[in-house]
């Protein structure tokens, strides 16, 4: 047989292979679900718009994939969001082999530091379906920063193999153009060059991790690295490496990954952060957000139970899973110590007889917490009700000085419950509970105020950020910054959202979008993963009353957070 003619009979079985791919990936529901979704589409509401698309995806038809990811380049406004939202759809539902080339094509198409998310949660499922070859690729290739720290982040994600020996070849490189390796370049990489390593760190004690480590901890003692880097590199070192300090310095790191025995070092030329601590929970940060939920729901009366699992200190942390892969090989937490002393003492400090409800024991435990920080960390508070705002006081992140807390503390005693309604039968505070907008906000904030879009990769936000998230919320989220009139669907139950209270149906209802109402425990956790994908703050979450432990748990855990329950949740 010629070889044209073998060609072309390869050929004609490649087109018949994919053929019957296409095929495999159409759906029976495919036509409905169109018909939906060109009515929803047309919607004002984001709420409605994410319901088309949700139900367009579920199809899993490689059309569906087509159409949106084809409206990618036309979102509308919230464009940041529809495109994050678009992004999430799509790798919820569409994850098929015979998917990988449409992702590949699309993302190709979009390189902005923006579109870093599509990069990272496509990567993925190229990994999935396809290995990492691809993954690597990008990370040595010439394109943006943020392009090749998303596919960092996806190989750490997948625990990849190749972590480890890729760090060994890219160290180097970065070591020989120390000069031009500075800035937001330097931030990024090196931090998520931490992140794959912790993502092996079942490999500890191996020549692969112990080299990658003698050649990526002593960045941390270069005068060109941004103080922020060497606190994110030092949280994953305590993690992987062990030890009661976060040290800044690179030494006592070095010292523990040689010789992991020796006792930790106490020399005071190894500078370590003091911890902070809100209602219990320890946290390591300079500059810290606190997103405090002010929905009517925190006017709830306080039980004498609830009153005295406050007062307790959070479960120990449980063993970390680095990425989707290999599990560290990490001892299970010890038991809970008994209450320190000192933490005992701060209890009492708290004016008991006085706190009534909810937000009477939120507002004691800021006040706390902001007359412990030090003159050298920053701050904001975030207040969340239907809206979700900053604190008069904190504009921005703001100097912990002895006046701007006192201002804060002045501006949260100010705060009046106004009287119980029909529904709102405890009070009224801020209304209801836009969690994602005040999470949001802890993200876009910096010195000086908040930037305005695409907050996870703006390069202000890494060196001026808030490095250090606490959360406390009460309920499930009702609200987002997307909230607007729309008709309601058959299935969509008129009624108070914070109280559950039943109400007559009505043809039009206030909706929010897919953070506040419905699709809140999926969009919103996963909106903090992308967040955070890149800033690597840390994460803390209490929940008082009817919060979510799920919710909380899966916000916190994108954070390497910590969790506290109190009341009918602190079981859970």
């Amino acid at each position: 047989m010629k070889s044209s003619s073998l060609a072309r009979i390869t050929a004609a079985a490649a087109f018949l292979l994919a053929l019957g791919s296409f095929a495999a990936s159409q759906s029976n529901d495919f036509g409905p679900a169109k018909v939906a979704y060109d009515d929803y589409i047309k919607r004002p509401s984001l709420q409605m718009r994410t319901r088309g698309r949700i139900k367009l995806a579920q199809t899993g038809d490689v059309r569906a994939l087509k159409i949106l990811s084809d409206s990618y380049g036309k979102a509308e406004d919230p464009k940041d969001h529809v495109k994050y939202l678009l992004t999430s759809i799509c790798s919820q539902y569409l994850r098929e082999e015979s998917f990988v080339p449409i992702y590949k094509e699309w993302r190709e198409k979009y390189t902005t530091p923006g579109d870093a998310w599509l990069w990272y949660r496509s990567l993925l499922i190229h990994a999935d379906n396809a290995g990492n070859d691809e993954l690597v690729a990008t990370v040595k290739s010439t394109r943006g920063l943020f392009i090749r720290a998303a596919a960092m982040e996806a190989l750490a994600e997948c625990s990849a193999e190749q972590c480890l020996p890729l760090l060994l070849e890219l160290l180097p490189a970065w070591k020989q153009n120390i000069k031009e390796f500075k800035g937001i370049d330097r931030t990024v990489m090196l931090e998520c060059a931490i992140r794959m390593m912790y993502a092996r760190a079942h490999e500890l004690g191996t020549d692969n991790f112990r080299n990658v480590g003698l050649q990526l901890i002593p960045w941390m003692a270069d005068k060109e690295t941004d103080p922020r880097t060497r606190l994110v590199m030092a949280r994953y070192l305590r993690e992987m490496l062990g030890g009661e300090k976060l040290f800044v310095n690179g030494e006592p790191w070095l010292d523990k990954l040689l010789n992991p025995t020796r006792e930790e070092p106490r020399d005071s030329r190894y500078v370590s952060v003091p911890p902070t601590k809100f209602v219990g929970v320890e946290a390591t940060g300079v500059r810290i957000a606190y997103v405090i939920d002010l929905s009517d729901s925190m006017m709830k009366p306080m039980s004498v139970k609830e009153k005295e699992e406050i007062k307790k200190p959070p479960p120990p942390k449980g063993p970390v899973t680095p990425g989707r892969g290999e599990k560290a090989d990490k001892p299970a937490p010890e038991e809970p110590k008994e209450e320190p002393k000192k933490e005992e003492d701060i209890n009492d400090k708290l004016p008991w007889d006085k706190i009534k409800c909810r937000f009477h024991a939120a507002r004691e435990y800021l006040k706390l917490s902001l007359q412990s920080l030090r003159p050298e960390q920053f701050y904001c508070v975030i207040m969340v009700g239907t809206t979700a705002e900053l604190a008069k006081s904190t504009t921005g992140l703001v100097p912990a000085t002895p006046a701007n807390i006192q201002a804060t503390i002045r501006e949260l005693d100010n705060i009046t419950p106004g009287p119980a309604t029909d529904v709102r039968k405890d009070g009224v505070l801020m209304g209801d509970t836009n969690l994602h907008g005040g999470i949001h906000r802890a993200f876009k904030v910096k010195k000086g105020g908040m930037v305005k879009e695409y907050e996870y990769v703006d390069p202000s936000t890494f060196p001026e950020g808030a490095d250090t998230v606490f959360v406390l919320s009460d309920g499930d989220p009702t609200d987002d910054d997307w909230a607007i009139p729309d008709k309601r669907d058959k299935d969509d139950q008129t009624g108070d959202p914070e109280t559950r209270t039943k109400m007559p149906d009505q043809d039009v209802l206030r909706f929010p979008g897919p953070y506040g109402y419905r699709y809140e425990g999926t969009y919103l956790p996963d909106d903090v993963r992308r967040l955070n994908l890149f800033r690597k703050c840390e994460i803390h979450c209490i929940g008082i009353g009817e919060a979510s432990y799920g919710l909380l748990q899966n916000i916190a855990k994108w954070g390497m957070g910590q969790v506290k329950m109190v009341g009918s949740g602190s079981g859970k």
